[in-house]
């Protein structure tokens, strides 16, 4: 499939890289004075710095560094459905790296907001962090262990989100919960966008949605149970084989 790759990088990544040199001082402050009142989070700056710096650089052996054996994930993308097992998400971060091949994240700005928190109860050692992300859609977006591919738009990627994490005592990723836009991500990546949002588009929305939605509602009142249930029929992926680039669109048997 053809790729967009000669139109580089996404333009906005100097904007927030030169957010990085305060964010990591106040993280390190902040651990320092969070160990200073007992909380045994001695380490989660360094967790922090590679963790961002495996997404800067695109590494799928850094990130695996991070992540127990263990580690499953849930995101936006997965409709509330717990994606199990490394190598299951090592396989969705390689097929983000071949979509966008710039992607990095940065705090969301340079307020104390955009800080993360961590905390230790309950012999679990908890992390969240604000962040955004920048890249531009310049390759295919396949979906891991299948052979459904999506061409690039070229378009760029500005969007927050917050990622929750569970870990080991020795900083190892265990459990990812991540929220994002889901939609919004849709409308900046699509071929078409709308340059400026106007009422009046809601107002048409708002005119189909009166028109269609008691019909549907309607044809739709046997389908209750898929409202709650929907999940892609994705494989489940257990093992580097399935996912790894020389076996990229193949179909694990």
């Amino acid at each position: 499939m053809r790729t967009l790759h000669h139109l580089g990088p996404s333009p906005e990544h100097r904007r927030y890289q030169a957010l990085l040199p305060q964010f990591w001082a106040r993280v390190e402050q902040q651990e320092a004075e969070a160990l200073e009142r007992g909380y045994p989070i001695q380490g989660a700056t360094e967790f922090g710095r590679a963790w961002f710096d495996a997404w800067a650089t695109q590494s799928v052996p850094k990130l695996r560094e991070c992540l127990s054996p263990s580690c499953d994930f849930i995101d936006s993308s997965t409709f509330q459905q717990v994606r199990i097992g490394r190598e299951e998400t090592l396989a969705n971060c390689q097929a983000c790296f071949d979509a966008f091949p710039d992607m990095a994240f940065y705090p969301q700005d340079d307020s104390l907001r955009s800080l993360p928190y961590s905390d230790y109860s309950h012999q679990q050692l908890r992390m969240t962090f604000p962040w955004r992300g920048i890249a531009r859609w310049t390759g295919p977006l396949r979906l891991p262990g299948t052979d459904i591919v999506f061409p690039p738009t070229g378009r760029c990627l500005n969007f927050i989100g917050v990622d929750r994490y569970l870990l080991t005592d020795d900083f190892r990723i265990t459990h990812i919960d991540t929220d994002w836009d889901l939609l919004y991500m849709g409308i900046q990546l699509s071929p078409l966008g709308i340059r400026s949002p106007k009422l009046g588009y809601l107002k048409i929305a708002a005119f189909a949605a009166r028109t269609l939605v008691p019909l549907l509602r309607r044809a739709g009142r046997g389908g209750i149970a898929g409202h709650r249930d929907f999940d892609l029929p994705m494989p489940a992926i257990t093992r580097a084989e399935q996912w790894q680039p020389e076996n990229a669109g193949k179909v694990p048997a």
